[in-house]
């Protein structure tokens, strides 16, 4: 694999939550608003999760046709820094090179805690539609952010 692809897939997860959100909103699955925000909590964690991985590999100017576990570079290797579903690992990675300021993080900061890859085994979410919905906005303000690096 290699890095550019965590930016496609924080893209295309991004586009899915959209979309479910969309569907949310036509009131067309009101039956189903759980499994809908769950959903749409998972993938913001993806969002999350592969926009950080990609800056960070952006930000030491990793090889774009080298292998991603090949990461070994200014303090940061694939073991120890990519190799996890933590978002608060990753956020701090993040923040130690100064790619972005995480503004939003205290209004997200319970979200942001308990995400985690199991989620997508949970029929719902202790979040209200509310606190889900604006995680997905700081998803969305933060890869804006962090796309841009190349």
């Amino acid at each position: 694999m290699y890095y550019p692809e965590f930016k496609r897939a924080s893209k295309k997860h991004l586009i899915a939550c959209e979309c479910l959100i969309f569907l949310l909103e036509t009131n067309e699955c009101k039956t189903k608003e759980s499994h809908i925000l769950t959903t749409i909590y998972y993938l913001t964690g993806y969002i999350f999760e592969t926009i950080l991985k990609f800056s960070l590999y952006a930000s030491v100017s990793f090889d774009k046709k080298d292998d991603i576990s090949n990461l070994n570079s200014h303090s940061l290797t694939y073991n120890e820094n990519i190799k996890t579903h933590s978002l608060i690992k990753l956020k701090r990675d993040v923040e130690a090179k100064s790619l972005t300021s995480f503004s939003q993080y205290n209004n997200h900061k319970n979200l942001f805690s308990n995400w985690n890859s199991e989620i997508r085994y949970n029929e719902k979410t202790n979040f209200s539609k509310e606190e889900i919905l604006s995680f997905f906005e700081f998803s969305k303000d933060t890869y804006t952010t962090l796309q841009q690096y190349k």
